[in-house]
């Protein structure tokens, strides 16, 4: 996660330099940032879901055993979800059993 933020911040002070640089005119400068934004926003957008689906997709399995046993059988995969949801989303938005239904219906 500390890749992106990274890349973020190194793309947008580029941008910020370039802008100051040249001094053509605000329509140029405003045409770089409206083809520019979007693209570093889906960017971030898709590569931050490539990482999610990394995460949660192996624990489909373990997500339904845990749905079906009403939350006894912890297998190690969804425990691992569980706690990369944990570390990733301070607090948490979603108790074991949302988690659970939520990687059995999305991935």
């Amino acid at each position: 996660m500390g890749s992106w933020k990274t890349l973020v911040i190194a793309v947008t002070v580029s941008i910020s330099a370039q802008v100051n640089a040249e001094d053509k005119g605000s329509y140029q400068n405003s045409m770089m940032m409206i083809t520019l934004a979007p693209t570093v926003l889906l960017s971030g957008t898709t590569g931050l879901s490539a990482l999610a689906a990394k995460n949660f997709k192996p624990a489909k399995a373990d997500a339904l055993a845990f749905i079906g046993s009403d939350g006894e059988i912890r297998g190690a995969q969804f425990e691992q979800a569980v706690r990369y949801y944990r570390t990733t989303y301070r607090p948490a938005l979603m108790t074991d059993q949302q988690l659970a239904l939520a990687i059995v219906t999305s991935y």
